[in-house]
C-alpha cells in the first residue's frame, strides 16, 4: 500500500512534477495570466448566479483550504492573487457569456502556451492512470498556486524586472578560433589587393565575393563563437539566430569625408527605420579584419566608445541602437581600417515566422537604402544631391526624436491614449502613473545591464507623464484654504530638486552602481540633513496631496500606490538588493 503522506508532502511532490512541464519561461508567463483568467470567470459566474457575499465566502474557504496544504510563502502568494481575483470580479460587470470565455480562454490559451513552447501539459503525465478524473479536479484546484511556484521557479520576477530595464544590448566578442583566423588573414591579404579607394568608403556585398572570400566570409559569419556571442544575451533554447546573407558586406573605411552619404557614419543615427517591431531582432555586427587604434564606434546611449581590432567583434541593434563613428588623428593606423559587415535576425523560436518576416523586411529595407547610398556617396546630379542632403536631414531627426523620447516610448503612449479613447475612466492614468518607478526599480536591480542614456531618457519621460497627470489633478481639487498640504507638496518639492541638484543626472540615476560615475558619498546639503533626501521629499509632496478630499476620493488608489512604491525603491536602495 502506498504510504501516508501529509496534504504538505503531496503538494510538494506536485509542485515538482508541475515543474517539469512548465520550465520556458514564455510557456510560465502565459500560464501566470491566463489561470486568473479562467477564475476570474468562474468567480464571476458565480456570484452572478448566487451573490458577490457568496462568491467572497467561496474565496475564503478556497484560501483556508490552501493554507492547509501548501507551503506557506506559497499560500502567502496564492491569497494575494485570490483576493485580486475577487476584487476585479466585484469591480467588473461581467454577464456569462463573458464569464464563459473567459474560461475557454484560460483552458485553450495554455493548451497553446504548451504548442508554441514545444513543452508537454501536465495533464499529460497522469491522464492515462486509473484515478484521471480525480487528478484533474486536484490539477484544476491547485493551478493558480502551482502556476505562482512555477513563475518563482524560472526566476520570472527577476526575468520581469530585466523587461522592464532599458537594456544594453550591445554585444562584444574576440575571435580566437584557428578557422576564425585563417579567415580573416584570407580576407585582409584579397582586400589590400584590390587598392579600394581612399576618399570613400568602399563595400563588397558579400554574396558577390570570390569563391575563395566568400567561404571565408562565411566561415566566420556561421562559426560558433558569433553563435555563442548571441546566445550569451539570447538563451539558445528560448531563441533562434539565423544569418541575412543579403545584407552583409566587406566594408573599408575611407580616410575623409566631405558631406556625402558617407557623412551619415560619423553622425549619431539609427541603421534601419523598424525599431516597433516587437519581439524580434536584427542585428549588424562588425568584425575587425585589420589593427585598429583611429576608428571607434560610439554608443552614446550606453555611453561608452570601442575601437574594435584584428579579430574582435560588436554586435548592434540594427533598428534601434543609435551609434557613429569617430576619428582620432592621435591615434592613426598603420593601415586602412577593414570590417565585415554580418547581419543576424534573432526571435523567439516559438514566432519563426514573425521573426524571419522581420529578417525579410530589413533585407528588402537594405537593398533600397543600399540603391539610395550608392547614388549619393558621390552625388553628381541636382537631384542626388538633394536626396544625399535628405539622407543627413532624415538620419538627424531620427536620432533627436530617438535621443529625446525613444520611438518606443512614444508608440506605447499611443497605442495606451488609443485604448483610453474606446475604455474612457482612469485607464491612462493608471497605466502611465506607475511606469518610472518600476522602471528604477528593475534597472537597480540589473545594474550591470542596463543603458546609461536609455534610463535617463525613459525615466524622465515617464516621470515627466506621471507627474502632469498628478498636478493637474492637484490643482483641480486644491484649494486656498489647502495650507498644510501647499506647506508638504512644497517643502517636498524643494528637498527632492535640492537632492537632484546636488547628484547631478548621472548620479540619480544609478551613474555610480553602473559604473560610469566614479562613486562619491555626498555630505552636504540636503544629505547632511538625511541621507536619502530625494525619496524623503517625494514622500512628504505625495503626503501633501493626499490630504486633498477631492483627490482621495476621485482617485483613492493613486497617491497612495505612489507613496508604497517609493519606499519600496528607497528599501532596495538601502539594502542594496541587486542581481
Amino acid at each position: 500500500p502506498r504510504a501516508w503522506r501529509s496534504p504538505c508532502q503531496r503538494s510538494t511532490s506536485r509542485i515538482a512534477a508541475f515543474r517539469k512541464h512548465h520550465q520556458s519561461t514564455l510557456n510560465v508567463v502565459f500560464h501566470l495570466g491566463l489561470t486568473p483568467t479562467g477564475l476570474l470567470g468562474g468567480l464571476a459566474a458565480f456570484a452572478k448566479a448566487t451573490s458577490p457575499e457568496a462568491a467572497t465566502a467561496l474565496a475564503a474557504v478556497y484560501a483556508a483550504t490552501l493554507l492547509a496544504t501548501l507551503p506557506f510563502p506559497l499560500f502567502v502568494a496564492s491569497a494575494l492573487a485570490v483576493a485580486g481575483i475577487l476584487t476585479a470580479a466585484a469591480q467588473l460587470s461581467l454577464g456569462y457569456a463573458a464569464c464563459a470565455a473567459l474560461v475557454a480562454t484560460s483552458y485553450f490559451g495554455q493548451d497553446l502556451a504548451h504548442w508554441l513552447t514545444g513543452e508537454s501539459t501536465y495533464q499529460s503525465s497522469y491522464q492515462q492512470e486509473a484515478g484521471f478524473l480525480g487528478l484533474l479536479v486536484q490539477h484544476t484546484f491547485y493551478l493558480l498556486p502551482l502556476a505562482l511556484d512555477a513563475a518563482h521557479a524560472v526566476g520570472l520576477a527577476s526575468g520581469v524586472l530585466l523587461w522592464l530595464t532599458p537594456r544594453n544590448d550591445v554585444l562584444f566578442a574576440k575571435l580566437r578560433g584557428s578557422e576564425a583566423g585563417g579567415a580573416i588573414t584570407s580576407l585582409r591579404e584579397w582586400v589590400f589587393s584590390q587598392k579600394p579607394s581612399e576618399t570613400c568608403t568602399t563595400h563588397w556585398w558579400a554574396l558577390e565575393l570570390p569563391a575563395a572570400q566568400k567561404v571565408a566570409f562565411e566561415a566566420i559569419a556561421e562559426g560558433a563563437e558569433m553563435k555563442a556571442m548571441f546566445h550569451g544575451r539570447f538563451h539558445a533554447s528560448q531563441y533562434s539566430v539565423e544569418s541575412l546573407p543579403g545584407m552583409n558586406e566587406v566594408y573599408v573605411a575611407s580616410l575623409v569625408h566631405n558631406s556625402n552619404s558617407d557623412t551619415v557614419f560619423f553622425m549619431d543615427h539609427v541603421d534601419g527605420p523598424y525599431m516597433l517591431y516587437p519581439f524580434c531582432y536584427v542585428y549588424r555586427t562588425l568584425v575587425a579584419i585589420t589593427e585598429n587604434t583611429q576608428i571607434s564606434t560610439v554608443f552614446p546611449m550606453q555611453p561608452f566608445k570601442v575601437a574594435i581590432s584584428d579579430g574582435e567583434v560588436i554586435g548592434l541593434d540594427f533598428h534601434r541602437e543609435v551609434h557613429r563613428i569617430e576619428n582620432d588623428k592621435t591615434k592613426p593606423n598603420t593601415q586602412r581600417r577593414i570590417t565585415c559587415k554580418m547581419h543576424y535576425v534573432v526571435y523567439p523560436t516559438c514566432l519563426g515566422p514573425v521573426g524571419r518576416h522581420l529578417g525579410h523586411l530589413t533585407v528588402k529595407y537594405n537593398e533600397r537604402f543600399r540603391y539610395l547610398f550608392v547614388n549619393t556617396i558621390s552625388a553628381k546630379t541636382l537631384f542626388w544631391k538633394f536626396m544625399t542632403k535628405m539622407v543627413l536631414v532624415g538620419t538627424e531627426a531620427t536620432f533627436r526624436m530617438e535621443q529625446l523620447f525613444g520611438l518606443n516610448n512614444v508608440a506605447f503612449f499611443l497605442a495606451l491614449g488609443a485604448v483610453q479613447y474606446f475604455v474612457g475612466g482612469t485607464f491612462f492614468l493608471a497605466a502611465t502613473s506607475f511606469l518610472h518607478h518600476m522602471k528604477a526599480i528593475a534597472a537597480f536591480y540589473h545594474r550591470h545591464k542596463a543603458s546609461v542614456g536609455k534610463l535617463q531618457r525613459d525615466s524622465i519621460l515617464t516621470k515627466a507623464v506621471a507627474c502632469v497627470q498628478l498636478g493637474m489633478l492637484y490643482a483641480q481639487h486644491t484649494s486656498s484654504t489647502a495650507t498644510l498640504s501647499h506647506a508638504l507638496v512644497a517643502g517636498g518639492l524643494a528637498l527632492s530638486t535640492a537632492a537632484f541638484l546636488r547628484l547631478g543626472l548621472a548620479r540619480t540615476y544609478f551613474g555610480s552602481e553602473m559604473g560610469v560615475s566614479e562613486p562619491k558619498r555626498i555630505r552636504s546639503f540636503p544629505y547632511s540633513l538625511t541621507p536619502h533626501p530625494m525619496a524623503l521629499g517625494s514622500l512628504l509632496a505625495l503626503a501633501g496631496a493626499q490630504l486633498l478630499p477631492g483627490l482621495r476620493a476621485q482617485v483613492p488608489w493613486l497617491v497612495p500606490a505612489h507613496m508604497a512604491l517609493t519606499a519600496l525603491h528607497l528599501a532596495q536602495e538601502v539594502l542594496d538588493l541587486h542581481a
